[in-house]
């Protein structure tokens, strides 16, 4: 099977981040895109170079879509997806469409089009198909050719075609009765894999806001994350009284700082996560564990700079150390964090996307 080259496409943009890879597949029958498995082992190996015909660099989520069907008449080719999933993207930077040809075909005079085709219920025991041409494509809105793939820019088409769904504007459609359970819309892999549509979007929240459980909101998402019967985990708080020093001579900050164990200091240490182990290994492809880690130890009153102390928690803590009973201590906790790259399935959609706040880079006391 031969791997489709990173050519002058809207994938050679989109940035890369530091990822774990486990070279095996996991047991499900979903058979990921190879196409999307090359984008995975691109980024992991950091060989993305960029292209100048486009900028999408705020994108952090890459969305693929396999058609349901594929026809073509000489070289006019038709390719069907259902878009219905597209409407929830917030913001598309950019989409592309990826088809393959055959090898007998001349690679001239190659024209596609684009068409939306969705199932909606109609009569009493009928499915119906949607369908809505978004366009025709041909040589100008070619971005490459290579290997028998070739890569149309369609982002101004599902542009047009999201504000007119979203704004109720009437679309050109058709629709064709047929009975339920028996249109033969899922053809084989091979078919499924010759046209493809990936989508460029931007997910993480507005600047100055955290992206908060993006997985979380993911794993909901997932039609193969099944539901377990959940233990609840009651976490006990530990509440210990402290004496005041009522009495006791003031003593020097920066003794005190000498004194301190080093050992026991704030600092980074390991937390392996295994997507099996905890009930995500059927629906995360990619990657199946990693080191996300994790901060702990101690924050000693007053802090030093060695660990990165707000304003904030540097007053707190020379409180805590004049007046033990006023303030808490400051926390061991996370400073900075990365993404992690991630591919999953979705909706019946392979997913690769950039997760914020997913591994540990530095520890301090806040």
């Amino acid at each position: 099977m031969e791997a489709p080259v990173c050519l002058n496409t809207l994938a050679c943009r989109f940035g890369t981040t530091a990822m774990q890879f486990h070279e095996h597949l996991p047991d499900r029958t979903h058979r990921p895109p190879t196409y999307m498995m090359h984008l995975y082992r691109n980024f992991k190996m950091n060989q993305t170079r960029p292209v100048d015909y486009m900028d999408h660099e705020q994108a952090d989520t890459i969305r693929s879509i396999l058609s349901k069907r594929l026809t073509s008449q000489g070289r006019h080719y038709v390719t069907y997806f259902d878009l219905s999933s597209v409407l929830s993207e917030r913001q598309i930077q950019a989409a592309e469409l990826r088809i393959r040809i055959p090898r007998e075909t001349s690679q001239t005079n190659v024209t596609v089009e684009f068409r939306h085709q969705q199932d909606v219920p109609c009569h009493q025991h009928d499915v119906c198909l949607q369908n809505q041409t978004l366009g025709v494509l041909s040589g100008t809105s070619l971005l490459s050719s290579s290997h028998h793939w070739r890569v149309y820019n369609v982002t101004d088409l599902l542009l047009d075609w999201t504000g007119s769904k979203l704004s109720h504007t009437t679309p050109r459609k058709t629709k064709r009765a047929v009975r339920s359970g028996s249109h033969a819309l899922k053809n084989t892999d091979g078919i499924h894999h010759r046209a493809m549509l990936l989508i460029y979007s931007h997910t993480a929240s507005r600047q100055g806001t955290a992206d908060k459980a993006s997985l979380l909101h993911t794993a909901e998402k997932s039609k193969f994350l099944f539901n377990t019967e959940g233990k609840e985990v009651r976490r006990e708080k530990a509440h210990k009284s402290k004496r005041g020093r009522r009495g006791q001579p003031m003593r020097n900050p920066e003794l005190v700082k000498n004194q301190v164990d080093r050992s026991s200091l704030c600092k980074r240490v390991d937390m392996h996560v295994d997507f099996n182990q905890i009930g995500w290994g059927s629906w995360i492809v990619f990657p199946k564990k990693y080191n996300a880690y994790r901060c702990e130890g101690s924050c000693p009153n007053p802090l030093g700079e060695e660990l990165q102390p707000t304003n904030h928690a540097y007053m707190q803590s020379l409180l805590k150390y004049y007046h033990p009973n006023r303030v808490p201590a400051a926390c061991c906790a996370p400073t900075k964090m990365s993404p992690l790259s991630m591919l999953y399935y979705e909706n019946e959609e392979l997913i690769l996307r950039h997760h914020e706040d997913m591994v540990v880079e530095e520890c301090g006391c806040i």
